[in-house]
Parts: C-alpha cells; structure tokens; sequence
C-alpha cells in the first residue's frame, strides 16, 4: 500500500508541476520514474509469490508425508490385527481337531490291530442282516 501511495503522489506532483508551466521533458522524466517505480514493485510481488508458491509447495509436501506415514502405520496395525485374528483362528481349529482325533483314539482304544479283521466281518454280517430284515419287511408291509 505503501509503494502505491507514493506513486499516486508522484502522479499529482507530475499532474501540479505541468499546470505550473513544467516543461515536456520533466514530465517524460516523471513518466520513467513511475514506469521504473511500477517495474519495481511488479519484481516485488513476483518475488512474494514465488516464495509464497514455494511454501506453499513445501507445505504441500510436508502434508503428503504425514498423510504417507500415518496410512502406512494404520496399514501395520492393520496387518498386525489380522494377523492375531488369524493366528486365534488357526489355534480354535487346532483344539477342535485335537478333541476330534482324541475322541476317535479313545473309541479306537480298546481295539487291537489284530482284531480289525474280526469286527469287518461282524460289520458285514450285520449290514446283511439288516438288509435282510428291510426286504421281509418291504414284503409284508404294504406300500
């Protein structure tokens, strides 16, 4: 505003001096200075924008760093909460497995490898049997 309020006042000079009988070449001599004044402050905002367009930029890029590294420490977190869900879920089915094999070993306990042969063919005789007993019925019952 400063700059501003000194040419204007240059400008009224120049303006009173020429009512005054100031000669032609004083007034190109006023005009080179408001040109050269204007050329000036013209270099200084140039010089305030880019330094403004550079913090700007820096901030710009100081943000996306931060932005990077908190999305990169949620993604391990992440990775880490689902890595223990996993791991929780791996040991539920290991128990359960463990409690299913322990259940046929105990049911299998008493059986002798010897005697494996022996219960087949008790199984087979039984199956006929009861395929047996199903055609007696099928024949005596209706329907």
């Amino acid at each position: 505003m400063a700059r501003s309020k000194a040419a204007g006042a240059r400008v009224k000079a120049v303006a009173i001096r020429t009512k005054a009988g100031g000669s032609l070449a004083d007034v190109r001599q006023s005009v080179q200075r408001l040109r050269a004044e204007g050329q000036r402050f013209m270099l200084g905002i140039r010089r305030e924008t880019e330094t403004f367009a550079r913090r700007a930029r820096a901030e710009i890029d100081a943000d996306m760093r931060k932005v990077r590294q908190d999305l990169r420490g949620r993604a391990k977190s992440s990775l880490k909460d689902l890595e223990s869900r996993g791991q929780r879920v791996v040991g539920a089915l290991e128990k359960q497995i463990a409690r299913l094999a322990g259940g046929a070993q105990r049911s299998l306990a008493g059986v002798r490898l010897g005697e494996l042969p022996k219960l087949a063919k008790r199984l087979e005789t039984l199956e006929q049997r009861i395929m047996r007993i199903e055609r007696q019925l099928r024949d005596v019952l209706p329907g």
